[in-house]
């Protein structure tokens, strides 16, 4: 007997990698297009209609799909549509084609800017051809459904036709709003992955004397790993003593950047971790040793890593995959706060952490050999298996590098 046909839901880490491709699918599309090449019009209307504008019967646009699942609104601000009352009425009858609502950006540029919601810009009247009024949802399905974006159809609307066909000034009006759709579009989901994805790490650490044979290849500080997934946030130090900042994103994608100088570790040191999303998508990841930056990377991928710390299962001195270690070290405060800083938050911080560190009644967990701490997901609370005491950073056994 032959297996019924079925479908089943896709998983949503499989939804959330799919949206990271269709965003970068459009950045490298509008690019095209700027270029002259004007056929990257179908890859935009075909990636704005899964994106923002799918209306198939129990199907869900994509962007839309994962902001509501990170309970997050894709908020923006446009100009007003057709309806604009500030336009003169006495030119409204003479009007054969009216183009308004943009530009669209994630703050207010205008005064006449009003905030609004994507799936609701999408629905907006900001076309005004020979009487007729069409929305960018409309401007999108016409794309898609009969110019190539999903599918080629042998008719198409006489509007459509003829806007096609316009060209004033060496200029087409159609394909300008749908790149200014794709825009607005591309700005919203950049905006949800930051507020998803960044963080910085401040991690005030002593290194001590160690024990013969306890310095190994990699030594963990901090590592933690989302459950079933590639997602992974690690702070390590190689045989050397130097740093070095991983972290992997949800589609097996990953960046490490490695500290570029010896650190003196004869008194507490202020690690600063960064992961940040750029303009175009790619990911940068830097580290900052007493606020002096010694590595910088860059990955040509949006790295996907959820910036919570709730949502990981982390460990302290060990690897969330390894065996206890006989290095030994400690640490004054960890912070992950998600998001990007401003420059003067950063600085405010940076100030507050260097007062810290250079306290001398500066208190720190020591973590013993084969000792550790786990923090299970969804708390934070520290479990710590083997010998940490409480200990005043100075009473610590001062490191001193061997001589090679």
């Amino acid at each position: 007997m032959r297996r019924p046909y079925r479908e089943l839901g896709k998983p949503f880490a499989v939804r959330t990698v799919e949206l990271l491709q269709g965003l970068q699918l459009i950045a490298e599309s509008i690019q095209k297009v700027r270029e002259g090449e004007g056929r990257y019009l179908m890859v935009l209307s075909g990636q704005l209609r899964s994106l923002v504008a799918e209306r198939r019967k129990g199907e869900v646009p994509l962007l839309l799909d994962v902001a509501d699942k990170f309970g997050k609104g894709l908020m923006i601000y446009s100009m007003p549509g057709v309806e604009d009352p500030a336009f003169p009425e006495e030119l409204r009858a003479d009007l054969i084609l009216h183009v308004t609502g943009f530009p669209v950006s994630l703050e207010r540029q205008f005064p006449a800017q009003k905030a609004i919601l994507l799936n609701e810009f999408l629905d907006q009247d900001l076309i005004l051809f020979k009487g007729a009024r069409y929305t960018p949802r409309k401007i999108i399905e016409w794309y898609a459904n009969k110019a190539g974006g999903a599918h080629y159809a042998s008719r198409i609307p006489e509007d459509f036709a003829a806007l096609m066909t316009l060209n004033p000034m060496n200029t087409q009006p159609l394909a300008n709003l749908l790149v200014q759709i794709s825009e607005a579009t591309l700005a919203a989901g950049r905006q949800l992955l930051r507020s998803v994805v960044e963080f910085e790490i401040y991690a005030l650490v002593v290194i001590p004397e160690q024990e013969s044979n306890a310095v190994q290849d990699v030594n963990y500080l901090f590592d933690s790993r989302y459950e079933g997934s590639e997602m992974r946030i690690s702070m390590s130090l190689n045989a050397r003593l130097m740093p070095s900042f991983f972290v992997s994103g949800l589609q097996g994608v990953w960046g490490r950047v490695d500290c570029d100088r010896l650190i003196d570790w004869s008194e507490p040191k202020l690690l600063h971790a960064v992961l940040i999303i750029e303009d175009d998508l790619s990911t940068t990841i830097e580290l900052a040793v007493d606020g002096i930056r010694v590595g910088r990377s860059n990955v040509k991928f949006p790295l996907f890593v959820l910036s919570d710390p709730l949502d990981y299962e982390s460990y302290h001195n060990r690897a969330t995959d390894g065996r206890p270690q006989k290095f030994t070290f400690a640490v004054g405060y960890v912070l992950m706060i998600g998001r990007e800083l401003g420059p003067e938050e950063r600085a405010n911080m940076l100030l507050y952490m260097s007062s810290k560190r250079t306290d001398l009644e500066l208190r720190v967990i020591c973590y013993s050999p084969e000792a550790f701490a786990l923090v299970k997901r969804g708390t934070k609370h520290l479990t710590i298996t083997g010998q940490a005491h409480l200990k005043l950073a100075r009473d610590l056994p001062k490191f001193k590098a061997k001589r090679e």
